[in-house]
């Protein structure tokens, strides 16, 4: 066996993955970056290894296969290599391939006669398996095999589903913990997030095919030398000398980024795939020296943006405004991870991909990286905009919101009120808050693109604000008159109650019929009384779900009734 020792969270979601694996065969594992998705998947991969299964990881960069050898070696899992640099080792019971080497025409021929074949099949970054695109070609030209997908970020740009029917492959999802859950346990770091007043005028740019911005159109509204100086003077004033990576929309845009920064006296080199730009040596040799702290950052496109490890990197510069929720956490996330030394994170957000001042009111976008995340869509997906639409990601208000003229602090007024603290001022600086302001919310004067520190937990006081209304509103009318939603997001939302108020009826008379069958105490067995069953969030009711099928599973083996019993799982690791 490896030397991979798990945390008590990657434990329990092994658990729940060979439960999965008993009735489904593509399970879609999520997991916040930084919280462990390797070791997870590798103990796995290992443990199935040993019980004589054949185990293919899929990676999509040859970069990321490197990185996945490396990781493989370091826990002691002896593996080969399907790449044509590297030497093969065909007796090895664990493979790392990229997807291209796989469907290439050499890799085609050897799928098709047998001599890459996989019992087991790990797709790391897993969110880019579609049934009709490279990946899901590679799933069924090996035979279907049992399939982990292994994600942080399960949703799609292009927004189509990860189940099937829905474009995908999965048949289930198995959650790990939320990004709060892994900043409480210390293996995240909650980043100090600092939005921009001066943002590029992104008004009318059309989406390109997966539903985001247009990178060629893009590029135009943000490659100004103000907004780069801006990039590089906040920077300077709010976080000098740490280890940055700044995300650019193109090749041509990072290379002005690097050059300004490195004018203001930074070491700044470019990271990007274009070969002719920067060869294979000499990204292998600037990532070294970054992990190293030679220099102070790199300027990339989106090379770094998934499965880039560099624990060492403190902050994150946007400077590519994204309708794509999965974009702006992949990016946020390179810096949220904890490291020797490292105390603190910081999110520059040039791009108001966090929240951006709207007619005079303070609207979130995409929100905090460190807030949790409802993926129980995943599988189905959203419904996608028109290709060349222009209209804008529809942004959330929350009432209250407003921003200190001075330090630039954003802050929440109605929350101060239910604190008891002055309401008045600002609670950073202690800076009068004008009267109209305090009435209104007005956005401030501009000064020179400054940005302010956004404080997640008043965000996620007028969230709580928000589902409050939601909860009172009974219609779709309701919905769209009081919170201003789009039809679409009015209906997901009545559905996705109607269905729980269905999961909450159904567990409540099983878990009653099980207590009037067997006499046992329903908070002792499950840990949790009827009453509580209806505050629960959907996880929890699916989890408390899982739990009560799976004791009622055994129960009636043990009685002898002849309901069927869980079937026996066809992939023992």
């Amino acid at each position: 066996m490896s030397n991979i020792v798990l945390r008590d969270y990657q434990q329990k979601a092994v658990g729940e993955i060979r439960i999965a694996f008993r009735d489904h065969g593509v399970v879609l594992f999520v997991l916040p970056t930084g919280g462990g998705k390797t070791y997870t998947f590798c103990y796995i991969g290992d443990a199935a290894a040993l019980k004589g299964r054949r185990v293919m990881i899929i990676v999509h960069r040859k970069e990321l296969l490197k990185q996945a050898s490396k990781s493989l070696s370091k826990l002691g899992i002896d593996h080969g290599l399907i790449a044509p640099w590297a030497s093969p080792k065909p007796r090895a019971m664990v493979q790392v391939a990229s997807v291209d080497s796989l469907n290439s025409k050499r890799g085609r021929a050897m799928l098709a006669s047998g001599v890459i074949r996989a019992d087991l099949l790990i797709f790391d970054e897993g969110h880019h398996v579609q049934a009709d695109n490279k990946w899901g070609a590679v799933w069924s030209a090996m035979g279907e095999p049992k399939t982990l997908l292994v994600t942080a970020s399960p949703g799609r740009p292009d927004f189509r589903g990860m189940g099937k029917g829905h474009g995908g492959i999965a048949d289930v999802v198995v959650e790990g913990p939320s990004v709060p859950e892994l900043i409480e346990r210390g293996a995240l770091i909650k980043p100090r997030v600092f939005g921009s007043t001066e943002l590029p005028d992104i008004e009318g740019v059309k989406l390109n095919a997966e539903g985001d911005l247009d990178a060629k159109e893009l590029a135009h509204r943000v490659d100004k030398p103000h907004l780069i100086g801006n990039a590089v003077k906040e920077y300077t004033e709010v976080c000098p000398g740490t280890r940055a990576v700044a995300f650019c929309v193109n090749v041509k845009h990072a290379i002005h980024v690097r050059d300004a920064f490195n004018a203001a006296g930074y070491r700044f080199k470019l990271l990007v795939g274009d070969k002719d730009m920067v060869s294979e040596a000499e990204r292998t040799q600037i990532v070294d020296e970054l992990d190293r702290g030679e220099i102070d950052g790199i300027c990339t496109v989106d090379l770094v943006s998934e499965g880039f490890d560099c624990p060492g990197l403190v902050t994150c510069i946007m400077l590519r405004p994204t309708h794509s929720e999965i974009v702006f956490l992949q990016q946020a996330g390179r810096v949220m991870r904890p490291d020797e030394g490292k105390v603190e994170a910081f999110l520059l957000d040039h791009a108001g991909n966090v929240g951006r001042w709207v007619d005079g009111e303070f609207k979130v976008k995409h929100g905090f990286p460190s807030v949790a995340r409802d993926w129980s869509q995943c599988l189905v997906g959203r419904k996608k905009k028109p290709r060349g639409s222009k209209k804008e990601a529809e942004p959330l208000a929350y009432p209250g919101m407003t921003q200190c003229k001075k330090c630039k602090t954003i802050f929440d007024v109605l929350e101060l009120k239910e604190q008891g603290k002055p309401d008045d001022k600002c609670p950073t600086c202690g800076e009068p808050i004008p009267l109209e302001q305090q009435a209104a919310q007005r956005m401030p004067k501009v000064v020179e693109g400054r940005l302010g520190e956004l404080d997640p937990e008043i965000v996620a006081q007028q969230k709580k604000e928000a589902y409050r209304e939601q909860g009172k509103a009974q219609t779709v009318e309701e919905l769209r008159r009081n919170l201003g939603y789009s039809r679409g997001r009015a209906n997901h939302v009545l559905q996705a109650r109607k269905e729980k108020e269905a999961l909450v009826d159904g567990l409540l008379t099983d878990l009653r019929a099980w207590r009037d069958q067997t006499g046992q105490n329903i908070a002792d067995v499950f840990g949790v009384a009827t009453f509580e069953v209806k505050a629960m969030k959907p996880k929890q009711l699916r989890e408390l779900r899982t739990r009560l099928d799976d004791h009622l599973a055994v129960w009636r083996a043990v009685t002898g009734d002849t309901t069927p019993a869980l079937a026996q799982a066809t992939i023992d690791f």
